[in-house]
């Protein structure tokens, strides 16, 4: 691949490209592609031109700040301080050939010429001379693998530790000293008790988040020119005792059945997909905005159409991810949120005998994809609190009475003798009330059952009906 540079005043304070994406794949070209313009803050002019291939050159005001994105329309325009964005208009980047680009501000020029494109990949700029590379795209921050001289204070390492009833966390920043650092704590288990603080910090630091338990941590710096080490969400968990966990391992099943593993959010508290994935075993598993619920499970599997073929729950999440193939002698998964690992189980051929799939927290033979039996409460803090007025009733006699205190509406079913909802009742969140269950109007004499649901959690209580 060959790069010429035509000619670019290599003036500290002149705009230069420093980023072309023309072939995106996720979406249409349009839709996707953009030009990404470095600006020194110290330099003004008049107005700045772009011109592709020798058409007549886009012209836009000269615009304040660090960078100039352009692209079609506001939908890749981020919302970060010093970015600036304009319209590529009626410019259309080709992806199947080469490319010249002129750039002329004042009296800075930036000329490039730029080989046929790869999909999915961006040209970005090695320091001020001629040399592109194609690497993942970087939309509105700087590259610091590529560009020099980039304001950026990032954090570059933390660690933590559970001590007795807090967690001790401490951490160093890098490329800065003398700022503020601004967190977040939350409890999964009781998500009411939200924190936000910060502190003043010298590179160095340490805070106590007072949970006892499991807790989501969030830290933040200020933005600047390299986004993508300001932000850090961890899991403060311990492994194997973490609200997010693997219930549920198939990894010889008979076919046509995929190999699939379940994950299931014990906590109160969503948890976003885009920081879940199996360590070592391909990539997250969302974008932003996704999420796995509070007590609701995922399927995973490299083939989820086969999988949904096959399971006969038709309201079961499931996950396309490429988590490679699971060994049937004997192997291991483990859990990951960003790059902490938070659960990990193994198998061997003394586990269960294939094609049976088991679940690592009983060890036991289990085929219930998507959801959560009768061992749910072994995984962490059950999700609501429940009473019941008796567990022996008379068929004359009083009703049953149950009640239930949840911050997420739980379903009430009664059972009868043979397994079959004959009632059913929603308890609204929040309602702590007591519910009446008419146990004589539909349940015989002996044993009748009830059933109490929220999300993928379920409880079932045995009662007894009496003459």
């Amino acid at each position: 691949m060959k790069y010429i540079l035509f000619f670019s005043s290599l003036v500290a304070a002149c705009p230069q490209f420093v980023e072309v994406f023309p072939d995106p794949t996720d979406v249409a070209d349009q839709q996707g592609e953009f030009v990404e313009i470095r600006m020194d803050p110290s330099f003004r002019a008049e107005s700045l031109l772009v011109s592709l291939d020798g058409k007549a050159p886009l012209g836009f005001a000269y615009p304040k700040g660090g960078r100039l994105i352009l692209s079609h329309g506001n939908g890749l325009c981020p919302e970060k301080d010093g970015v600036a964005c304009e319209d590529l208009g009626s410019y259309t980047l080709p992806n199947s050939r080469e490319t010249a680009w002129v750039l002329q501000a004042g009296t800075c020029r930036d000329s490039v010429y730029l080989d046929k494109p790869k999909p999915g990949k961006s040209f970005q700029r090695k320091g001020y001379g001629d040399q592109w590379v194609l690497d993942e795209p970087s939309l509105g921050y700087g590259n610091s693998l590529y560009e020099l001289d980039l304001d950026d204070c990032g954090i570059s390492h933390v660690e933590y530790e559970l001590r007795e009833d807090y967690w001790w966390v401490s951490g160093k920043l890098s490329g800065c000293k003398n700022t503020w650092l601004y967190y977040r704590y939350r409890d999964m288990f009781r998500p009411n008790a939200d924190r936000d603080d910060s502190l003043r910090i010298n590179e160095f630091f340490t805070f106590s988040v007072p949970v006892k338990g499991p807790a989501w941590l969030q830290l933040r710096l200020a933005d600047d020119e390299i986004s993508v080490n300001n932000v850090l969400d961890t899991l403060l968990a311990q492994v194997g005792n973490s609200p997010l966990m693997v219930t549920e391992v198939h990894h010889c099943p008979e076919e046509p059945m995929p190999e699939w593993v379940e994950v299931y959010n014990a906590s109160r508290v969503a948890i976003p997909l885009s920081k879940v994935r199996l360590c070592n075993r391909g990539g997250f598993w969302g974008v932003e905005g996704d999420s796995i619920e509070p007590y609701r499970s995922v399927l995973v599997s490299r083939d989820t159409a086969t999988l949904r073929e096959q399971v006969v729950y038709r309201d079961v999440t499931m996950i396309q991810a490429s988590i490679g193939y699971l060994n049937n002698r004997s192997g291991s998964v483990s859990l990951c949120f960003g790059e902490a690992i938070v659960d990990s189980v193994g198998w061997d051929k003394q586990t269960v005998d294939c094609p049976l799939g088991f679940n690592p927290k009983t060890g036991l033979a289990e085929n219930t994809p998507g959801f959560q039996g009768k061992h749910s409460e072994k995984y962490g803090q059950e999700p609501f609190a429940y009473k019941l007025s008796s567990r022996v009733l008379r068929k004359r006699g009083e009703p049953l009475r149950v009640r239930v205190e949840c911050d997420r509406d739980v379903e009430l079913n009664l059972l009868d003798s043979a397994g079959h909802v004959v009632w059913k009742q929603k308890a609204p969140a929040m309602s702590n009330t007591w519910w009446n269950v008419p146990v004589q109007e539909y349940a015989g004499v002996g044993a009748a059952y009830i059933r109490l649901t929220s999300g993928s959690f379920e409880k079932v209580v045995g009662i007894v009906v009496r003459p």
